[in-house]
């Protein structure tokens, strides 16, 4: 009786060990095959979708030229055709083209500060925001308007870097 116990309980520890030796071979099987799925996939994928390098993006400023952050505006804009005050909180960067010219912008901010204070006191807001093209044109005409009263072309491109009206 205790050697057929003996051999019952052996033989249930082989079928266990051989469970166990199964399930790793099994598991081992897998990984190598999702492995060796996904590397042929990407190969493959790659080859379709022609994996290339972007192309370069063109520069549109060249490299001497600097932008000159300025403070924050907040102007009361002019009344509206429904007659209501509104305000424009503004950020502007203007872009130049040198360094020295960047440094003539910073001696002449308050210049540069009232140029723009006195533009947008003539703009309402919906001649910003409801016209085509609002803001571009804002921008030119800030630029046109520093570039005036300062005498010369020391702005190339005025950049709006935040803009809120009210």
């Amino acid at each position: 009786m205790e050697e057929e116990i003996l051999e019952e309980e052996s033989t249930q520890l082989k079928k266990s060990k051989k469970n166990i030796i199964l399930i790793t071979v099994v598991a081992i099987v897998g990984i190598v095959a999702g492995t060796v799925g996904t590397f042929i996939g990407n190969t493959i994928s790659n080859k379709v979708h022609g994996k290339e390098e972007p192309p370069a993006v063109e520069q549109k400023f060249s490299e001497s030229e600097v932008t000159v952050p300025l403070e924050e505006f907040l102007i009361n804009l002019a009344e509206g055709k429904d007659e209501e005050m509104s305000y424009i909180r503004i950020e502007l960067s203007l872009l130049t083209t040198s360094e020295k010219n960047a440094e003539v912008i910073n001696t002449s901010k308050d210049l540069i500060r009232d140029s723009v204070v006195n533009k947008l006191r003539q703009k309402n807001s919906e001649s910003i925001l409801a016209e085509k093209n609002g803001v571009n044109k804002l921008k030119n005409e800030l630029k046109d308007q520093i570039n005036k009263d300062y005498g010369s072309a020391l702005v190339r491109e005025v950049f709006i870097t935040n803009l809120v009206i009210q």
